[in-house]
C-alpha cells in the first residue's frame, strides 16, 4: 500500500506537468472544447487595457457593460475639463468589476470611480466577460477568485491557458487590435462610438428583474474596496428607451436595491426621444450620448469633483 502511495505521489507532478505542457500547446488551437480563448472584440477591451497602464491620474474611473462604454464619452467630459477612463466592456457584471477596480485602481488615482447598473446585467451570469476578460486583460491574481466563483467550466478552463498565455507569449504582447471593427469605433479614452443609426420601436416582452446573489455580493465588495480606499463613487443606470422601462415590471424594487447601497443616479433627460437618440431599447446612439453626458457633466460629476 505504502508502495503505491508513492507511486501516486511521484506521478501527479509528471501528470501536472503534462496537462500544463497540453493547455499550452492546445489551448489556442481550439481542439480543447472547454477553452474559450479570443483576442480582440467590439468593446476593445484590449486597446483598453494598453491604454490605461499608461495613465497616472484620471478624475471619473469608469467600469460597467455596453451601457457603460457606449455612453460615457471622454471627449465630452474633456470639453469641460475632465479626465476620464471608460473601462466598460461587453456585459461586464460586478464579478468582472471587481477584477479591474482591484487591477487598475492604483495605478490611475481616479477622485472619483463610476460604476454602471442596468437591470439585464445584475441578473447576468457574467460567462461571456468573464472569457473577455481573461483573454484581453493582462494576468493578475485577483482574475483567479472571478474564474472560481463563476462555477463555469469553460471559464475555469480557460483561465490558467489565458494567463499563461498572456504572461509569457510575445503573440499577446504584439497583437494590433485595429481601431475600427465594423461600425464600432475606438476612442481613445474607453469610449466606443458606433455608426448612427436609428432605433426602431418593437414590442419589449414584462421582464422581471431577479438579481444574481452573487452580482449583488460581487457589487457589495466593489464599493467596500473604494470605501476602504476613501475613493468616492456613484452608481448609474444609463438611460433605456421608455418602452424597455415600462416592460421592467419591478423597475422601482432595483432601483431601491441600487439605492440602498450607496450614491445612485438614474437620470433620464425628457428631451430623449426613443427613435431619434437611441439605435436600439437600451443603448444611445452618438446624438443621445451627445445630449445626456453633456447633462450628467453638468448636474452630477462637476458637482461630486467640486466637493471632493
Amino acid at each position: 500500500m505504502k508502495r503505491f502511495v508513492r507511486h501516486i505521489i511521484l506521478f501527479l507532478p509528471l501528470a501536472l506537468l503534462f496537462s500544463v505542457l497540453m493547455l499550452w500547446l492546445l489551448g489556442g488551437t481550439g481542439r480543447l472544447r472547454n477553452v474559450s480563448y479570443r483576442l480582440g472584440g467590439d468593446d476593445f477591451l484590449y486597446s483598453k487595457s494598453r491604454e490605461i497602464a499608461s495613465i497616472q491620474q484620471v478624475d471619473v474611473l469608469f467600469l460597467g457593460s455596453s451601457h457603460a462604454y457606449r455612453t460615457f464619452d471622454p471627449r465630452i467630459f474633456a470639453e469641460r475639463g475632465i479626465s476620464v477612463f471608460n473601462l466598460g466592456s461587453s456585459n461586464q457584471t460586478p464579478l468582472q468589476s471587481e477584477v479591474l477596480l482591484r487591477q487598475y485602481l492604483d495605478s490611475c488615482n481616479p477622485r472619483l470611480v463610476v460604476i454602471e447598473v442596468h437591470p439585464d446585467i445584475i441578473d447576468y451570469d457574467g460567462i461571456e466577460s468573464a472569457l473577455s476578460l481573461l483573454s484581453n486583460v493582462p494576468p493578475s491574481w485577483h482574475m483567479l477568485p472571478m474564474a472560481l466563483r463563476s462555477r463555469n467550466l469553460r471559464v475555469l478552463c480557460t483561465a490558467p491557458y489565458a494567463m499563461l498565455h498572456n504572461l509569457f507569449s510575445p503573440s499577446f504582447r504584439s497583437f494590433d487590435e485595429p481601431p475600427v471593427l465594423g461600425v464600432n469605433h475606438y476612442v481613445s479614452g474607453g469610449y466606443v462610438e458606433r455608426d448612427m443609426a436609428r432605433y426602431t420601436p418593437s414590442d419589449e416582452p414584462l421582464y422581471h428583474i431577479a438579481p444574481l446573489p452573487a452580482q449583488t455580493a460581487a457589487l457589495r465588495r466593489c464599493l467596500n474596496y473604494l470605501d476602504s480606499r476613501t475613493v468616492p463613487f456613484l452608481l448609474v443606470q444609463t438611460p433605456d428607451t421608455r418602452a424597455r422601462l415600462e416592460a421592467y415590471t419591478n423597475l422601482s424594487d432595483f432601483q431601491s436595491l441600487m439605492s440602498s447601497l450607496g450614491p445612485f443616479c438614474a437620470l433620464r433627460s425628457d428631451a430623449l426621444v426613443d427613435t431619434l437618440h437611441f439605435f436600439d431599447s437600451d443603448h444611445l446612439n452618438q446624438r443621445g450620448v451627445d445630449l445626456y453626458c453633456s447633462q450628467f457633466c453638468d448636474s452630477i460629476i462637476i458637482l461630486l469633483i467640486n466637493t471632493l
